[in-house]
């Protein structure tokens, strides 16, 4: 019985060693990297001002909807954009009756000015967070309209105007 039990102590001590091998040796998930952890300060985003497209944006929105006017036979013209190069010409009958809308957003101040042969009307306007329209008549005496767009040096923003055929009830 001495003889026996060496074989099965030996292959009992074999399969111990074999498995506690194969324990160490078997691989297992990797272990993840220590995360690291910032100490500096966290910067908000904070957004930067307006661009000149969303200022228009805003100005075009104070204005009377063009299309409506296109569907009524009245709209003239309309232009929206930075201030800068705002500048626009168009034909026109001499004598027409139009009706003037502009409003400028952003901040600092405009004088747009509208001719046509003689006629020329001027008016200032505020460039706000919140544009308001300001709204005048204006009678064609060329053949042609020109709008011009002087700024204040501190204005940014975006302008918008229209001009639309002003309805007989408003003839005086």
């Amino acid at each position: 019985m001495k003889n026996a039990v060496r074989p099965a102590g030996a292959a009992l001590a074999a399969f111990t060693f074999l498995a506690g091998t194969a324990a160490c040796t078997t691989p297992s998930a990797p272990e993840s990297p220590p995360r690291a952890v910032s100490t500096l300060p966290r910067k908000t985003h904070e957004p930067g001002p307006p661009s000149e497209q969303q200022l228009s944006d805003a100005a075009t929105a104070a204005l009377t909807d063009s299309d409506a006017l296109s569907d009524a036979g009245t709209f003239v013209l309309s232009a929206a954009g930075g201030i800068d190069g705002s500048d626009n010409q168009s034909q026109i009958e001499p004598g027409t009756r139009l009706a003037v809308e502009a409003a400028c957003a952003g901040r600092g101040s405009v004088t747009l000015t509208v001719t046509s042969g003689s006629a020329e009307t001027r008016r200032r306007l505020d460039c706000g967070d919140t544009p308001h329209a300001k709204t005048f008549p204006f009678t064609t005496r060329a053949d042609s309209i020109f709008f011009a767009v002087d700024r204040g040096a501190a204005t940014h923003g975006g302008l918008a105007y229209l001009a639309y055929r002003r309805p007989a009830s408003e003839h005086r």
